[in-house]
């Protein structure tokens, strides 16, 4: 989850897709079910519990310093990073939707891990996943579950949530926790560089950051067993799809603002990054969008989505 400058749903879609979540009806996007310390093992797992909250405090004020890592009083580690500009999307061949352009995104706190199913089960009472682990990223998450979870880790805490759980609108001067936007998880996950992945161009070093369809076999892994990005940033790519804030348009790029972007103000999808544990490499790719419809009502959900989507 995601807290600081800015701030904090899913459909189910019955035939699935390999590589996850589907994307509207363009053949260059995957499809995908309707639907949103080194320490101790025990402490992986505690520290893992993060959803893509991103915190309210200051930030480093360059982005050249080590990001510190911060843990709440809910027992998440959080990464405060920087402010700062950075070039947004991709020249990808194909990718139309990936127009390259600056953005300007305010300093935040975001969780050093995918959220795993411990801390959701302890947040929320209960564990949706199929693939059951305790330091896994939870699972068959709705984009509204995400919301609601970053509601009730607010309280927990006595923040202030930042979702309004009858229309679902963010409220960005909320002191609690949030999805981040597609520009905050984007800015996140390059930690700094510009290439297609946090490490470089090309995908001969992913299996050492990512689990991915190359070497993850049957379902995701425990958060944080690979190597994180240089911002100290775990399983930013596979694993599972997360959740941003954003409502996705194809589109949005090409009228953005230049600082803080939160997405369309409406829409019938949200969007999804980061690629999962059974996506090609190029779906893993920094820039590369991926959109779902945030209701998931459809009874097919629990049969088709295979543990593809998460949040951080």
């Amino acid at each position: 989850m995601a807290n600081a400058d800015a701030h904090h749903v899913a459909r189910l879609a019955c035939p699935a897709v390999a590589d996850g979540p589907r994307r509207s009806p363009r053949l260059d996007k995957p499809a995908v079910p309707h639907g949103l310390w080194h320490h101790s093992r025990a402490a992986i797992i505690m520290l893992a519990l993060a959803a893509v909250l991103a915190g309210c405090q200051k930030a480093p004020e360059s982005s050249g310093d080590t990001p510190p890592v911060i843990t709440t009083p809910g027992g998440v580690a959080m990464v405060r990073l920087p402010g700062g500009w950075f070039v947004m999307g991709s020249g990808a061949r194909n990718q139309t939707d990936e127009l390259p352009h600056r953005v300007f995104v305010s300093p935040f706190d975001i969780d050093a891990f995918e959220v795993t199913q411990a801390h959701y089960e302890k947040v929320m009472g209960k564990n949706p996943s199929r693939s059951k682990g305790e330091a896994n990223p939870v699972e068959q998450i709705r984009w509204a579950d995400a919301a609601r979870y970053a509601n009730a880790r607010s309280r927990l805490e006595g923040l202030r949530p930042a979702y309004d759980e009858k229309t679902w609108a963010c409220d960005f001067s909320a002191d609690g926790y949030r999805l981040p936007t597609e520009a905050e998880w984007e800015y996140a996950c390059r930690a700094g560089s510009e290439s297609e992945f946090c490490f470089g161009n090309g995908a001969a070093g992913l299996a050492e950051y990512a689990w991915f369809k190359d070497n993850a076999g049957s379902g995701p892994h425990p958060v944080g067993s690979r190597k994180p990005n240089a911002w100290g940033l775990y399983d930013m790519s596979g694993n599972v799809w997360e959740w941003c804030n954003d409502f996705y348009e194809e589109e949005y790029y090409k009228a953005s603002p230049e600082r803080d972007p939160a997405g369309p103000a409406s829409g019938k999808s949200r969007v999804l990054r980061g690629g999962c544990w059974n996506s090609r490499a190029d779906l893993c790719r920094a820039a590369y969008r991926n959109e779902e419809d945030p209701g998931y009502t459809d009874t097919c959900f629990g049969r088709d989505i295979h543990g593809f989507v998460g949040f951080r």
